[in-house]
């Protein structure tokens, strides 16, 4: 566990959110790292046996695998990490009724923007963000306290690098900054930078998680 809200403890934990991970080669299936999230966020709600399990994702402003198809009456780029974080769980044993699906966020960023400010949770009772470290350290200490509205910490789920890229903090402080406090307006303007920022990240070829 990672602490992030001063005082709170995994006892007092009522949610899980798992940030996507990315997808497969073809877009139909999850990477290893997304399996590990999903793995530790079930056998977390199993432990605290109450709350939801939100999976929040579609793809990153990179991916560009995976055929044109419905999900829920949309159409995406493959399968949206979410959906298919959702299977994986269903799979596994999750009960149904506790999962939720977040499909449109494109970064961290906006993955616990939409996740927020969408009502996925269904309160305000405080959530627990699953996965590697690095990537957790990135949340607790940029993203979160910008776009949580609720107390937070991190549980780590095992595998990934060390060490994230060097850019993905300064991006992410980019894209939080001075965000509408509207939400929709806040998720918009988190949204179109995230497209561009990412894009040039990438560019420059710094691969980092998103």
């Amino acid at each position: 566990m990672l602490p992030g809200t001063p005082g709170l403890t995994l006892d007092q934990v009522v949610h899980v959110l798992v940030p996507g991970h990315g997808r497969n080669h073809d877009a139909s299936g999850l990477t290893p790292g997304g399996a590990d999230r999903c793995r530790t966020a079930l056998a977390l709600h199993t432990f605290l046996d109450r709350g939801v399990v939100v999976c929040s994702g579609y793809k990153s402003p990179a991916d560009r695998k995976g055929t044109l198809r419905q999900v829920a009456g949309e159409t995406f780029q493959g399968v949206p990490e979410a959906d298919l974080m959702r299977a994986w769980l269903l799979s596994a044993g999750a009960d149904p009724a506790v999962l939720r699906v977040e499909r449109h966020s494109v970064d961290t960023v906006t993955n616990l923007l939409r996740a927020e400010h969408e009502g996925h949770f269904g309160d305000d009772r405080p959530v627990a963000v699953v996965s590697q470290r690095a990537h957790l350290r990135r949340i607790l200490a940029v993203i979160a306290p910008r776009t949580l509205r609720r107390p937070y910490l991190g549980v780590v789920a095992p595998g990934g690098a060390p060490h994230e890229n060097p850019l993905a903090a300064p991006v992410s402080r980019l894209i939080t900054a001075a965000l509408p406090a509207d939400p929709p307006a806040a998720i918009a303007a988190a949204t179109h930078r995230a497209a561009r920022l990412w894009h040039l990240a990438g560019l420059l070829g710094k691969r980092s998680y998103y």
